[in-house]
């Protein structure tokens, strides 16, 4: 008689053997293939960043080497959710395997669902006074600076600080000549009483005759004292034309209540050399006084990052009351060193206040006459620079323009201009000087106001504004993972099969 029994039995053993282990494995594979669809929706939500980003307004870019997202995307209505949605949608496409291409090569073994996504932080091109702008500013220039122009720019910091300290002592010389003077007119009309007195005349015409009266009347003190009750671009600018071109309040990113963003960002960039790499930025990117192209609502524009006024003319007006000022403090400690210069005032002091027989007079008019004389000379300076000529930074006595012979027919020499004067610096150095001598903040904001006018007119994108442009956000999405491998543990071992839910929190910014 033959045994069955035991023949069944072993089977249903190994069956019940092969179930667990089939369990097991698929346990395995499904903890497995977990893991990679959770690092799957990390890299989904990346890719849905460099989409997002790499949207970024071509203009910007173009013009002024700048990255930054539209948020608006041109229509002129700031919304964030416009940006989530963009981001959904990329995460979507992403996340969805395409149903093209041969069957069974398809097989999507992540099974994931985008359930949401929400951004939580975000940076503007304008956050914390503009810094997203220095930064990338400072970036460009450290990536296409020609070699040995950090030492340059160095150079022309240095020059600034010395014109500031040089400019700030000759305005305490001419604070106290100006008192002196004052002082000097009533003393020497006091004399000139008295010297009437002692002779018993009182006619003034008699007085008038007196050749001293003459020499009196040939002070270029009186020429000098004209010219400074004139306004500084009619003596300066000639017959050249001054653009009438202005803004208003609204027109400027800087003056309205914009936008703010919620994230901060790390800052690269800093101090000295990186300030001094942004300022030669606005000066490659935006024009001047002398630039022959005309852009956006304002033509004079580093001009306007100096001055911050509203209308080209007030700007050009400011610039150069800033380069008469900083030229008088360099031309006054010139003149006043040089012994022959000196000595020449002195003998015309002598001449003119002499008379009176008070050397103090005489000391304090010499003292006069450097300054009337380093104000001309200035005023040379400037009219030149603004003709396209050039002026050292410390004169010589080859570069030096304006004699004191000279001084009374000053209005004459200025009418002649000074494009010929080739040596020393341009224009566009002296406002490099005047930027070293300005807050970077305030550059930062005003160089954001000519950027948003200039897309806004030349180049068509009425809508664009600078406080709309995000360079940085923060996310977090949320996934689900539907499961593959858990139908055999859940039917035969009770596990559960439910599926898996993420939470992805990652984000993106353009790295300066």
């Amino acid at each position: 008689m033959k045994r069955y029994g035991a023949k069944g039995t072993i089977t249903v053993f190994f069956s019940l053997i092969s179930i667990l282990f089939l369990s097991l494995i698929c346990t395995s594979i499904e903890s497995a293939r977990v893991q990679g669809a959770r690092a799957q929706t990390a890299n989904i939500t990346d890719m849905g960043n460099y989409s997002v980003f790499s949207e970024y307004e071509k203009q910007l870019l173009e013009d002024y080497e700048i990255f930054a997202v539209d948020a608006a995307y041109g229509t002129g209505d700031f919304d964030i959710g416009r940006i989530n949605d963009r981001l959904k949608g990329f995460l979507g496409k992403n996340a969805k395997v395409s149903d093209q291409g041969l069957s069974g090569l398809c097989f999507d073994p992540w099974k994931l669902q985008m359930d949401g996504s929400q951004i939580t932080e975000y940076a503007l091109l304008t956050d914390q006074g503009g810094e997203a702008f220095y930064q990338q500013a400072v970036a460009y220039m450290k990536e296409t600076a020609a070699t040995g122009v950090i030492s340059r720019l160095y150079e022309y910091y240095q020059d600034a600080k010395k014109a500031e300290q040089r400019q700030e002592e000759y305005e305490e010389n001419k604070n106290h000549s100006d008192q002196e003077m004052r002082s000097l007119e009533q003393q020497e009309e006091q004399i000139r009483q008295q010297q009437m007195q002692q002779s018993g005349t009182t006619d003034v015409v008699i007085v008038e005759n007196n050749p001293v009266e003459e020499v009196r009347r040939e002070n270029p003190l009186d020429m000098i004292n004209k010219l400074r009750k004139k306004g500084i671009l009619e003596i300066v600018c000639g017959t050249a034309s001054v653009s009438e071109k202005k803004v208003t309040k609204k027109d400027l990113a800087s003056k309205r209540s914009g936008q703010k963003g919620t994230l901060e960002l790390k800052r690269k960039h800093s101090g000295l050399t990186s300030d001094l790499l942004f300022r030669e930025y606005l000066l490659d990117h935006f024009p001047d006084y002398l630039s022959e192209e005309s852009s956006g609502k304002l033509d004079y524009q580093i001009e306007y990052m100096i001055a911050g006024k509203k209308t080209d003319e007030a700007n050009l007006k400011s610039v150069a009351r800033r380069l008469l000022l900083l030229r008088e403090g360099l031309n006054y400690f010139y003149c006043a060193g040089n012994p022959e210069m000196s000595a020449e005032a002195g003998k015309l002091a002598a001449l003119l206040i002499g008379w009176t027989g008070v050397p103090a007079l005489v000391s304090i008019l010499k003292h006069a006459l450097l300054l009337g004389w380093a104000y001309g000379e200035s005023l040379m300076d400037v009219r030149t620079l603004l003709d396209g000529g050039r002026i050292p930074l410390i004169k010589s006595e080859n570069t030096w323009a304006v004699t004191l012979e000279k001084l009374g027919q000053l209005n004459e020499l200025l009418e002649q201009g000074g494009s010929e004067r080739q040596e020393g610096l341009a224009y566009k150095d002296y406002l490099r000087i005047l930027l070293n001598l300005q807050s970077i903040s305030v550059q930062k904001k005003r160089g954001l106001d000519m950027v948003e006018i200039n897309l806004q007119t030349a180049a068509g994108l009425s809508n664009f504004r600078v406080d709309y442009c995000m360079v940085g956000m923060r996310e977090k999405t949320e996934w689900t993972i539907n499961p593959v491998f858990l139908r055999v543990p859940a039917a035969f071992l009770g596990i559960s099969g439910n599926a898996f839910s993420v939470t992805v929190e990652s984000g993106f910014a353009y790295d300066p």
